[in-house]
């Protein structure tokens, strides 16, 4: 592995004012090739430090996004031939990118996959793996997220790439933090909402074929068995949670476990929430046994997933803002940001040491 001095990066913000010491991964990010990239992204989440509504001015949500992901996320763990091919190529929402941990694939260990029925397509063993991130919902971020919990299982890990769709673009608006803790009780109501008016429907035999509302899909909900592939069957404007469902419908898979940061634990809900609306009993059951973790937000998940760790920091008012406090989490020391190179970071890497195998 490629080593070399430790170098300094004066921040000044309303959070922390002085010199931050960067490890040779960050270095390589300015040295090696990739660097003109790693320097912009840099440039603008100084930025950010300073301003966060200014980030969110910047021309293209794109360039925004990156450099969200350098603040929030533990880029350093991406090689500088990882970091430029991801800034530069970007990928759709609801992709996947296979993540091995750092040194399996040498300084490119990182590729992408259109959508779901590509990965399954790929020859190789099965991703059991999975995360999503939720920041600035980038390529970087997604890969530097995912990265970190390769590493933690010696193990390639799906990165599913959340971006923000259609139905995300209040959330976008507002840097898809402020709406989170919304939208995850609005998602609760609203079903509960359905669930009572299809009870109601089912009693009255001339209401039996009309739509119901408030369906978990965000479509028209007959009342009928809903598949993939049927016209009901959607999470509209979310991709990253469509892949996500999908990943988890798979007959001959095991997802093992499923991490997210602060928006990407909403989609992770909101997948869950989908796939109990399926009714599909074989694929309940073997979610119910995947591990969920979630960092930087605190959502309500569907009955009958107990199998999860949700984490929140000590000093991360965002997340406190944007969480469901009466659910059963956990407080750790640090900010809402995971970049252990700037100070009140929360440590992932930790978090995931006393996660179960």
């Amino acid at each position: 592995m490629t080593t070399g001095p430790a170098e300094t990066l004066s921040l000044t913000s309303p959070f922390f004012q002085g010199a931050v010491t960067l490890s040779p991964g960050a270095v390589r990010l300015f040295r090696e090739e990739g660097g003109q990239a790693a320097r912009q992204a840099a440039d603008l989440a100084g930025g950010m430090m300073s301003s966060l509504l200014g980030a969110c001015l910047l021309p293209g949500l794109r360039q925004r996004n990156t450099a969200l992901d350098w603040l929030f996320y533990d880029v350093g763990n991406l090689t500088a031939r990882e970091f430029a091919h991801l800034s530069a190529v970007p990928t759709r929402e609801g992709s996947i990118l296979v993540v091995w941990p750092t040194g399996a694939k040498g300084d490119m260990g990182v590729h992408p996959y259109r959508d779901h029925a590509a990965l399954r397509a790929a020859p190789g063993r099965m991703l059991d793996r999975f995360t999503i991130a939720g920041v600035g919902s980038s390529d970087v971020g997604a890969a530097a997220f995912a990265r970190t919990v390769a590493d933690r299982y010696g193990q390639p890990v799906g990165a599913i790439v959340a971006g923000y769709g259609i139905a995300d673009l209040l959330g976008e608006a507002m840097g898809g933090w402020f709406v989170l803790g919304a939208a995850n009780r609005a998602m609760k109501l609203c079903h509960d909402m359905g669930q009572d008016l299809r009870r109601f429907a089912g009693m009255w035999p001339m209401l039996a074929g009309l739509p119901m509302p408030f369906s978990r899909h965000g479509a028209a909900d007959t009342g009928g068995p809903v598949r993939p592939g049927h016209p009901d069957w959607s999470v509209v404007g979310r991709n990253d949670t469509e892949t996500l469902l999908r990943l988890l419908l798979d007959t001959d898979r095991t997802v093992l476990s499923v991490a997210g940061h602060s928006k990407g634990s909403l989609s992770m809900a909101y997948a869950l929430d989908a796939l109990t609306d399926l009714d599909d009993g074989p694929a309940l059951d073997r979610a119910r046994q995947t591990r969920l973790t979630t960092v930087g937000a605190v959502v309500a998940l569907p009955d009958g997933f107990g199998n999860a760790g949700q984490y929140l920091g000590d000093i991360d008012g965002f997340g406190v803002l944007n969480s469901s406090l009466c659910v059963p989490h956990t407080r750790i020391p640090g900010w809402h940001h995971l970049n252990t190179n700037l100070p009140n970071h929360t440590d992932f890497a930790a978090i995931l040491t006393g996660e179960p195998d």
